[in-house]
């Protein structure tokens, strides 16, 4: 909804979806078909449902005539659906103690959906993990932080981001300290994460959880 262009997506259904203007109701109201001229109304038991993302909404720049005939029903990620095991890895676990750190760093509307999981059973490997993760989930993560780095490093570990220093006397002859920078550091995204990354995602959380 939220992306779409709301009038040319409803047109004069704008008017005819309002509870009180619907077939049956005391304030009915009618159009006439541009082709056909039949008469065309709405009638009460229509239901429409829209979907928008809770990351790139805005609600607030809506038109009013919009918002006020529909109810807005939050669906937050829901790790229960997610509560498998693969080769000791919670998915649940890892899916809930990711968004905790989304939403510290971020806010809880860019929180990872369950979605991204829900393609996993208790026969998947960590190859069909190590797959979501590479081609989903730190591609989203780039975008949510805008390619910082550190704050990927914060969400995932190390486990995932490898970190290496780069030092310009390396790289460069006859070095002027003025213009380059005395070292640098480069991320890159590790061919293999091993079984341990997973779980070393959840597991310290979940052991203050438990002493607390």
């Amino acid at each position: 909804i939220n992306r779409g262009n709301i009038s040319k997506i409803f047109g004069e259904l704008i008017a005819l979806i309002e509870p009180s203007k619907r077939i049956g109701a005391a304030d009915v109201i009618q159009v006439k078909l541009p082709y056909s001229n039949d008469e065309f109304g709405v009638p009460s038991n229509l239901y429409i449902i829209g979907t928008m993302n809770t990351a790139d909404r805005s609600i607030a720049l809506m038109d009013t005539a919009l918002r006020r005939r529909f109810e807005f029903v939050e669906m937050m990620p829901d790790s229960d659906l997610v509560d498998v095991h693969i080769e000791a890895i919670s998915i649940r676990l890892l899916l809930e103690s990711i968004n905790r750190r989304i939403e510290y760093l971020y806010d809880r509307d860019h929180t990872i959906g369950h979605a991204y999981f829900m393609d996993l059973d208790e026969d998947s490997t960590v190859d069909d993990l190590t797959h979501i993760f590479k081609n989903k989930i730190i591609p989203l993560l780039q975008e949510y932080f805008y390619d910082d780095w550190e704050k990927i490093r914060l969400v995932l570990n190390d486990g995932f981001i490898e970190k290496v220093e780069q030092k310009p006397n390396k790289i460069f002859e006859g070095i002027d300290d003025d213009y380059i920078d005395e070292e640098k550091f480069f991320y890159n995204v590790r061919t293999e994460f091993s079984k341990n990354s997973y779980i070393k995602i959840y597991d310290k959380l979940m052991t203050i959880e438990e002493e607390a």
